[in-house]
C-alpha cells in the first residue's frame, strides 16, 4: 500500500481539482468582470505575473486540470497573445512532462509493444499528432507515452510543438477580449492566422497515424482484462 502513496495522493489532487472547477459558480461573464481587477497588478509586475502564469499552468496541467483554456485566455489577456500564450505553452508542456514522468513511475513499461518496433519518425508523427488534435485529452497523451516508454526529450518536444497552436489560438482570444473591453480596434486579420494556423494542424492530427495508436490501446486494453496490470508497485528500497 505504501508503494501507491503517492499514486493515490496524485488521483484525489486530479479529482478534487475537477469537482472544484465543475462546482465553481463562476460564469463566463463574471470570469470577464473578473480580468480586469488584476490588470494594474500585472502591468506593474510583468515579471511576477510571468512566473505566476509559468508556475500556475505547469501545475494545473500536471493535475489534468480540465479548463486549461481559461488559463490560456487569461495569459493572452494580461500579456498579449503571444507573449502570454508561450508562457502558458511552456508551463503546461512542463506539467504534461512532470505528468509523464510520474505516470512512467508507476506504470509497467511495454518494452515489447510492436510500436518500439516501428521507425522514431513515426513515433514522433504520432506524438505531434495526438498532441495536435483537439479532441484528444492531454492525460490520455501522458498516458500513451508512459506506457510505450517514450524518451523524455522526445516528449517534451512533441508537446511543445504539438500543443502550440491551440494553446496560441487561445491565448489570442485573450488578447481580443483585453481590446474589446478596452474600446480598441481589434485586429482581425491576426485572429485570422491563428486560426488557419489551428485549423490546419488540426487537420494534419486526423492524417496522421491514427490506426497504429489505435491497435496499441486496443492490445493494451486485452491485455490488461486478461489479467496483466499495467500498475507496478515502486520499490520498497
Amino acid at each position: 500500500m505504501h508503494s501507491y502513496k503517492s499514486l493515490i495522493c496524485y488521483v484525489a489532487a486530479v479529482v478534487f481539482v475537477s469537482l472544484v472547477c465543475l462546482a465553481s459558480p463562476l460564469s463566463t461573464e463574471a470570469v470577464w468582470q473578473i480580468f480586469p481587477g488584476f490588470e494594474t497588478v500585472a502591468q506593474a509586475n510583468p515579471l511576477v505575473t510571468v512566473l505566476v502564469f509559468l508556475v500556475t499552468s505547469a501545475v494545473l496541467a500536471f493535475l489534468a486540470f480540465p479548463s486549461m483554456p481559461m488559463i490560456y485566455m487569461a495569459a493572452g489577456f494580461y500579456m498579449g497573445g503571444f507573449g502570454g500564450g508561450v508562457t502558458v505553452l511552456l508551463g503546461s508542456a512542463l506539467g504534461c512532462w512532470s505528468a509523464f514522468l510520474f505516470y512512467r513511475k508507476h506504470i509497467r513499461q511495454r518494452s515489447s509493444a510492436p510500436l518500439d518496433r516501428q521507425s522514431p519518425v513515426k513515433i514522433w508523427l504520432t506524438l505531434i499528432g495526438l498532441r495536435l488534435s483537439p479532441l484528444v485529452p492531454a492525460p490520455l497523451v501522458n498516458f500513451f507515452g508512459a506506457v510505450f516508454n517514450v524518451s523524455p526529450l522526445q516528449y517534451l518536444t512533441t508537446s511543445v510543438l504539438g500543443s502550440a497552436p491551440l494553446v496560441l489560438f487561445y491565448a489570442q482570444i485573450g488578447q481580443h477580449g483585453h481590446q474589446w473591453l478596452a474600446g480598441e480596434s481589434l485586429h482581425w486579420h491576426q485572429f485570422s492566422i491563428y486560426l488557419i494556423i489551428l485549423t490546419l494542424s488540426t487537420l494534419l492530427s486526423a492524417m496522421g497515424p491514427w490506426r497504429a495508436v489505435l491497435k496499441e490501446l486496443k492490445q493494451l486494453k486485452g491485455s490488461s482484462r486478461s489479467g496483466t496490470l499495467p500498475l507496478q508497485p515502486a520499490s520498497s528500497s
